[in-house]
This record gives C-alpha cells, sequence and structure tokens, in this order.
C-alpha cells in the first residue's frame, strides 16, 4: 500500500479547504459505485483512493463538474425519449 500524504496532494490543489471537499466529493462518488477508480485501488479506503487520483492530477473540481454534466444531459436525454415513447403509445392506442 503506497502512502499518501495531504501534502502531495495538497500541491495539486493549492488549499487545505478545497482539497478536502474535493477528496470528499470524490470519495462519495467511488464509494456509491458511481464512478470506477482512476488509480489501482489496492484494497485502499475511497478516501486514500480519491486523494491518490488528486495527487496524480487526475481528478480536479472541474472534471468531476464536466462528468457530472455529461451524466446529467444522458440522464435528461432517456427521460425525453422514455416520456415521448409513453406519449406516442398514448397516442396510438
Amino acid at each position: 500500500m503506497a502512502r499518501v500524504t495531504v501534502e502531495d496532494a495538497l500541491d495539486q490543489v493549492g488549499n487545505r479547504f478545497d482539497l478536502i471537499l474535493t477528496a470528499a466529493r470524490r470519495a462519495r462518488q467511488l464509494a456509491n459505485g458511481g464512478q470506477d477508480a482512476l488509480v489501482d485501488e489496492e484494497n485502499d479506503k475511497p478516501t486514500v483512493v480519491a486523494l491518490r487520483e488528486i495527487e496524480k492530477g487526475l481528478v480536479t473540481n472541474e472534471t468531476m463538474d464536466e462528468c457530472e454534466r455529461v451524466v446529467q444531459r444522458e440522464q435528461e436525454a432517456a427521460e425525453l425519449a422514455a416520456v415521448a415513447a409513453i406519449a406516442e403509445g398514448r397516442i396510438s392506442e
């Protein structure tokens, strides 16, 4: 298990408070199964994996925002398609 220090991840973010918010947000994504880890998990907890991803520059608030926007757009498109299918089914009856 590779040791991760806050200082290493802090170099990527620049602010301890932003680091904590970013790491917590990413750890939540990993723990809830919404996203796959971008580094080898090595039996580490989601918080450690999140810090390792931040340390390597793989995860930032901006990348997480963009990913969430893409997921939101896909979800909205699927919902619209479902509503359209329901509406077409009712009209044809």
